[in-house]
């Protein structure tokens, strides 16, 4: 790796360079398929793709990236990096494939805060275990103590700051809000994460107690007063407390009398 030589041009990231290559097959795909529709018989078929690439390797230590830069004209001392792609069928890729679509908490790791915060080693650390999500550090197992330990060990973390964050990921938050129609009805949906333990929630607008028409742990339906616009969210759950800003729509003018 020479930082000299991959300065004097831009980088890119090894991920982004190979989703670009499947975006472009994909493409290929699409249109062979709209082909397929006109009656046309399959003239031909993508099996084996081969590159080879002069690059410059560099690797960005901050982010963990590894970068790629192609060697230019006469430019000596470049990698030669050789990709092969074959098939692989949607069974293969929903057998062997995390899907954040599946997650229960999607939440990034970098949403977390804790009275010790993971540093951006430790975060790289653990992205490279496979943790990226609120949901995969909660897997850790906080009840198994000494699974916790190995977890700690292996990522080089100190124990406390994996317990302190799975501690602060069970907190309820508020992240968005959004006015809707419910029939005949103006509600509020709250939206975030832990908002409901599945016994009880309270939620106030505005400091007043309000309905709560529906509860699901990402998100809550709640009736606002007649005389609420703007103000303070709270939710109070399993004993913890998360906040956030409503603003309801003015009503509409009323007609004059004649």
């Amino acid at each position: 790796m020479n930082p000299a030589r991959t300065s004097a041009g831009r980088g890119v990231p090894a991920d982004e360079f190979l989703q670009a290559i499947a975006e472009q097959l994909d493409r290929a795909q699409d249109a062979l398929a709209l082909k397929a529709r006109t009656g046309r018989n399959l003239t031909w078929a993508l099996r084996d793709f081969k590159i080879a690439l002069q690059v410059f390797v560099d690797l960005d230590v901050s982010s963990g990236q590894i970068l790629w830069r192609t060697a230019g004209p006469n430019e000596a001392g470049a990698s030669t990096v050789n990709l092969e792609f074959t098939t692989i069928t949607k069974p293969m890729i929903e057998e062997n494939s995390y899907s954040i679509l599946d997650e229960t908490d999607a939440r990034s790791i970098d949403t977390i805060g804790t009275a010790a915060d993971f540093t951006d080693d430790e975060k790289l650390r653990l992205r490279r275990l496979g943790v990226r999500t609120v949901g995969q550090l909660r897997r850790l197992a906080p009840t198994d103590a000494q699974r916790l330990d190995g977890v700690g060990e292996v990522a080089a973390i100190p124990v406390s700051k994996l317990e302190a964050a799975l501690r602060a990921s069970a907190r309820p938050s508020v992240s968005a809000q959004e006015v809707v129609q419910h029939g005949a009805e103006t509600l509020l949906r709250i939206r975030g994460a832990n908002l409901h333990d599945g016994i009880n929630t309270e939620v106030r607008l505005a400091g007043e107690a309000v309905e709560v028409v529906e509860a699901r742990p990402h998100q809550l339906l709640v009736r606002p007063l007649e005389h609420h616009s703007s103000g303070a969210i709270e939710v109070m759950t399993n004993g913890d407390r998360a906040t956030g800003f409503f603003r309801m729509p003015a009503p509409p003018p009323r007609e004059a009398k004649p």
